[in-house]
């Protein structure tokens, strides 16, 4: 009788935790979508706006752009930030990195789990897309690296490092991953 009530009470709280994982995922999706939604919104009517005077700095959380690879299907805005918050709603630009085109090496990352997972089937040669609402600058990829989470240098400033992309690896890899998946890229357009 003793072991029943048990096996019932441990049935019943693992039907509640499931119920709980699934609206938290559901919950984060609809964030998610709801957050790539507006980003896209903003991005259109700012575009469409013409620009007059100095451009408003730039603060955490604010619509960068949006990043896309045409081949892998990914289409992703990216936000200032790059901290969990930033993550769970999609790109975040790497907070140090050039901002605009031509000034530098942009840094953008994304969680593996997400947006990025597509990395894993990039090659060299592939177009990157980043659409801003100055314009729309094209990359090709030079080269991919993987990297320990310290190594900080493949942000830095290179010639034909144009854009980066950081992502974690491996990337079906259960858990803090290890090392880190870096993609550079040069502007052609």
């Amino acid at each position: 009788m003793r072991q029943q009530r048990w096996l019932v009470w441990l049935g019943s709280a693992l039907l509640v935790g499931g119920a709980v994982l699934v609206a938290w995922y559901a919950l984060t999706l609809h964030e998610r979508v709801v957050a790539q939604r507006a980003a896209k919104e903003w991005l259109i009517e700012t575009s469409a706006v013409p620009h007059a005077g100095p451009a408003p700095p730039i603060r955490r959380g604010d619509v960068i752009g949006e990043l896309g690879i045409p081949r892998l299907q990914v289409s992703v805005m990216v936000f200032e930030g790059d901290d969990a918050g930033i993550l769970g709603q999609g790109a975040g630009h790497i907070p140090g990195t050039a901002l605009t085109p031509g000034s530098g090496n942009i840094g953008i990352a994304a969680h593996r789990d997400t947006y990025f997972r597509p990395l894993s089937g990039l090659r060299a040669s592939d177009v990157i897309t980043l659409k801003t609402p100055s314009g729309t600058s094209l990359y090709t990829v030079t080269e991919t690296t993987i990297v320990r989470p310290s190594e900080i240098g493949v942000l830095a400033r290179a010639p034909g490092r144009d854009l980066t992309l950081v992502t974690c690896y491996p990337f079906f890899y259960v858990g803090s991953a290890p090392e880190r998946f870096i993609v550079h890229a040069r502007k052609i357009g």
